[in-house]
């Protein structure tokens, strides 16, 4: 049986070179932020989904590529460079008749999996007798940007035909690169013991970092130009909440490390698509609720604890997944998880509305959270002595019985 690469020796540092490519994650990120604030809209919501959706496996396969392949290569900076435009024209045409033509977007997914074929064609051709799940990837993402190619030359309009047509397009060509992607490739890759499990776990967390990150760039596009702060709460709710997310995740999944198996590492990675996607849309409604007073019920009727809550359900899924139990930190998240789900269905079904009173209440519930979790998990506890440390699943109490 073959090996995708030879195991190395040591785990591989982060390069400068991943961190800018990095870059393009911010600018896809941002405008994403921008559309849904601007049409905050279930629609609009599952299409920015889907777009984080397609972003996250052009990132894991270009990151696999320099996980599985290590060495600054000047063909691979060339086509990382390439993908990293083409990804930014296919964000600007995100948002209907507001961004780019279809027809662009699609090309420019095209190219951006061309980039990926040529990577992974590149690494087999250098690794000959190790090359096959390479070369398999490699035909995989050829095959999604011929597909994804030939959207571009579809007519486009807003009827349903055509939608139907667009998104048939959209989901068959990601779907052949996703599927082998997540299927066989990494199925084999966790067989063998081949995907560097510290690189890969740095490279996620910097992603959600960068992500979280979103938030505040989107609270400060949101108040510029403003002459004072209509909402403070919110202002301030942001900040917290967006510290409580980070510190949930970075004291019980971070520590875990990535799961070995190939079933634990593909829920792992789906738990932070909607980690990621949560987080980007409850920071979009933080904004809006920002920039108006409470009371305000043209705005305040279009946001929910939705958002918390996808992004709830995601860090129980990645607790459940990192300490493979269910356990009372899971419990936790799920309960708090609940607390919104409740909180949306009111601001749905509530006639009066134009108070925001469940957001900010549902922000609460996700600090709380956070406070009993850190009063768990202890992550800012002395470091115990090396070879005198205790193991214990994550969420348990780590006292003496």
């Amino acid at each position: 049986m073959s090996a995708v690469a030879s195991e190395p020796a040591s785990h591989q540092k982060v390069g400068w070179f991943e961190l800018f490519y990095d870059l393009v994650i911010v600018a896809a990120v941002s405008y994403g932020s921008h559309v849904l604030l601007a049409d905050p809209t279930w629609s609009m919501a599952w299409q920015i989904a889907f777009s984080m959706l397609v972003m996250l496996v052009l990132w894991l396969l270009t990151s696999l590529n320099n996980n599985l392949f290590p060495g600054d290569h000047p063909w691979r900076r060339i086509l990382t460079l390439v993908q990293m435009l083409a990804l930014v024209i296919a964000a600007l045409s995100t948002g209907g008749s507001e961004g780019l033509p279809d027809q662009l977007g699609f090309i420019a997914l095209s190219v951006a999996f061309a980039t990926v074929a040529v990577m992974y064609a590149m690494a087999g051709h250098s690794h000959v007798s190790d090359g096959r799940d390479a070369r398999l990837v490699a035909y995989s993402s050829a095959l999604a940007s011929a597909v994804l190619l030939t959207g571009g030359f579809l007519p486009h309009g807003s009827g349903s035909a055509e939608t139907v047509t667009v998104v048939g397009v959209l989901t068959v060509g990601v779907g052949l690169a996703a599927v082998p992607l997540l299927g066989p490739f990494i199925g084999r890759l966790c067989a063998l013991g081949q995907v560097d499990d510290e690189h890969l776990g740095e490279r996620v967390g910097q992603l959600v970092i960068i992500v979280l990150g979103e938030s505040f760039v989107s609270l400060v596009s949101a108040l510029s130009g403003k002459a004072e702060i209509p909402n403070p709460v919110y202002l301030v709710l942001t900040f917290v909440v967006v510290f409580a997310i980070w510190t949930m995740y970075f004291s019980s999944v971070v520590p875990a490390g990535v799961p070995s198996r190939a079933g634990w590492l593909r829920l792992w990675l789906l738990g932070h698509w909607g980690l990621m996607f949560g987080a980007v849309a409850a920071a979009v409604g933080f904004s809006a609720l920002a920039s108006v007073p409470f009371g305000d019920e043209g705005t305040s009727a279009s946001w929910t604890t939705s958002p918390l809550l996808v992004v709830m359900a995601s860090l129980a899924m990645l607790t459940w997944v990192s300490c493979r139990a269910v356990t009372r930190l899971v419990v936790l998240h799920l309960l708090a998880g609940l607390v919104l789900a409740v909180l949306a269905i009111i601001a749905v079904t509530e006639t009066a509305g134009g108070v925001n009173w469940e957001v900010a209440v549902g922000s609460l519930v996700v600090i709380l959270d956070a406070v009993i979790a850190v009063r768990w998990v202890r992550p800012y506890a002395p470091v115990t002595p090396a070879g005198a440390e205790e193991t214990r699943p994550l969420g348990t109490d780590p006292s003496p019985s």
